[in-house]
């Protein structure tokens, strides 16, 4: 009696810590998830930011030093360059540097103006790049550095129509892959022993295999087989009483 007491004990203490433990992983599961995309999300718009100042600031990626100093693709000046890397200025023209750059610069423009209270937009982040940080949070742009903002923003806004356009496109094309594979699949028959099928294809197969049909049933007799030329016929009646018929042949 105390054993069953127990184990009920057991079970009403270790089911609560099965659901609470259930329910705390299915929330952590959960929270990661928005996490990632988010992260992917907050990625994706800075790359498309960036794209976009260096095709507004040199479009064609020359290497010539501006009127004020700047170079490589997104016009960097010395001073800038020097707050976020020790290495030399000359590497702002090498595309894989200046983009290691750009990535923490437009970083240290998002924290800036977070931390001010302002809108860490694509327009903001761009007017900051190219009048500075104070400029912005201050609202003392000057009409050059918002025209500079709205081509930005303009360039931002079709990359990503073009992006969602591309995954339109890609997941158009999955669908109609997926739909040929199911028409190109020949009709199940039952002839064969083997039926493949697939719905996708990269979709798991399966094989149908078909039980071969039963033999034919063989009935073996031990009776003699009846001679050519009978000397009796044997016929019964409704009470099963034999009967002999003596044949003509016999009583001639």
């Amino acid at each position: 009696m105390e054993k069953i007491l127990l184990v009920g004990v057991l079970e009403m203490t270790f089911f609560p810590a099965i659901y609470s433990m259930n329910r705390l992983l299915t929330q952590l599961l959960l929270l990661v998830s928005v996490l990632a995309f988010t992260i992917k999300a907050s990625a994706d718009d800075r790359w498309e930011t960036l794209r976009a100042i260096n095709w507004v600031e040199n479009p064609t990626n020359h290497t010539r030093m501006g009127r004020f100093g700047e170079l490589g693709p997104y016009q960097f000046r010395p001073a800038t360059w020097r707050m976020h890397t020790r290495k030399p200025f000359q590497m702002a023209i090498q595309r894989e540097a200046a983009d290691e750059v750009a990535v923490i610069h437009y970083e240290w423009i998002k924290s800036r103006l977070e931390a001010a209270g302002v809108d860490a937009s694509a327009f903001n982040i761009a007017m900051a790049w190219n009048t500075g940080v104070e400029n912005v949070i201050n609202r003392r742009a000057p009409s050059i550095s918002h025209n500079y903002a709205e081509r930005v923003v303009n360039l931002v806004n079709t990359f990503h129509q073009r992006a969602l356009a591309a995954a339109d496109a890609a997941e158009s094309t999955r669908a109609a892959t997926a739909v040929a594979a199911i028409v190109s699949l020949p009709p199940p028959s039952l002839d064969k022993p083997h039926v493949h099928f697939s719905v996708t294809p990269d979709a798991p197969k399966f094989e149908i295999v078909l039980a071969p049909p039963p033999p034919a049933p063989t009935i073996f007799t031990s009776h003699e087989p009846v001679p050519a030329k009978p000397l009796f016929v044997v016929s019964t009646t409704a009470t099963l009483t034999p009967q002999f018929n003596l044949l003509s042949s016999l009583s001639n």
